[in-house]
């Protein structure tokens, strides 16, 4: 595992249980645990040195991604 998967796996870790501590980003709480068994299973899968297929991983990036800039108190009005 290189240092890219690594911070990326932090990264989801971290998305993740932001997710858990934030209950009105995604009000069904079934849907929420669900993303976020997915941010950390793909982030244990990267820390394990597993490849996950590229159309996953830009998959989950791009929702880890859409989190994080709804998790941001500065992005919100």
């Amino acid at each position: 595992m290189g240092d890219r998967e690594a911070t990326e796996a932090r990264a989801l870790h971290t998305i993740a249980e932001l997710l858990a501590g934030h209950p009105g980003l995604v009000t069904d709480r079934a849907a929420a645990g669900q993303i976020a068994h997915i941010l950390h299973n793909t982030a244990i899968e990267l820390d394990a040195g597993r490849r996950v297929p590229n159309e996953v991983r830009r998959a989950v990036r791009a929702l880890a991604d859409a989190l994080r800039v709804a998790l941001d108190p500065r992005g919100r009005t």
